[in-house]
């Protein structure tokens, strides 16, 4: 008869994550914008992800709740978006009570994004930013440019041609440094895939932390 073995845990955890299911365990749990007023472009169901919440949360190093807000578009409030993950998506009030929240602001690398410059180009930009406390990209005089290109060893680059005389602009936003604050395994959920949680994405890559998503609760 044969024998049975266990699937070693680096298995186990390729396994989970090839379906899109992280391992939890130890894991800096992100929420991004799962909140009201997207509900209607959620692909899972709001009291599952309490559901899911509840039953991983002990597992947890930390949650983090990132938001649309009063603070910065005139959106839900903390208390308010406290009381819906609490009445609407049935998530334990201590659970909410032990969480971090943060208005994190919108659109700080959309002009990129959304005029289709490549990921890593927008990373490397923002690295360079940080690298040289530059907050806006229409602080980058000629000679930063010169000095970027060579830093990267680039001899032509699509996101100077769009941002060095463009009117719109990225900045690093107060919440990279949030973000460098965690340790260890992080595991993104939320959305827009395109839009705000890409945002956070490179905004990770850029502070070279590493991360999963939990695809079955993005949207």
């Amino acid at each position: 008869m044969r024998k049975i073995g266990f699937i070693k845990e680096e298995q186990r955890t390729k396994l989970f994550e090839k379906a899109g299911i992280p391992i939890l365990n130890g894991a800096n749990l992100i929420s991004i914008d799962i909140q009201p007023e997207y509900e209607k472009a959620f692909t899972f169901d709001s009291f599952g992800f309490g559901q899911m919440i509840n039953q991983n949360y002990n597992e947890l190093d930390s949650l983090t709740f990132l938001y649309n807000g009063a603070d910065t578009l005139g959106m839900i409030s903390e208390q308010e978006y406290r009381g819906w993950l609490i009445e609407d998506c049935g998530i334990e009030e201590d659970i909410i009570q032990n969480s971090y929240f943060y208005d994190k602001g919108y659109a700080f690398f959309r002009y990129c994004m959304d005029e289709g410059i490549d990921d890593n180009e927008i990373v490397d930009l923002v690295k360079f930013m940080i690298k040289h406390q530059i907050n806006d990209s229409r602080d980058i005089d000629e000679q930063m440019w010169i000095t970027f290109m060579q830093e990267y060893n680039l001899s032509q680059s699509s996101v100077r041609d769009l941002l060095e005389n463009a009117g719109d602009l990225i900045n690093v936003p107060d919440l990279m440094e949030q973000l460098q604050k965690y340790r260890g395994k992080i595991v993104l959920i939320g959305g827009g895939l395109k839009e705000c949680l890409k945002e956070v994405e490179i905004a990770l890559m850029a502070l070279n932390k590493p991360y999963n998503l939990f695809t079955q609760y993005t949207y």
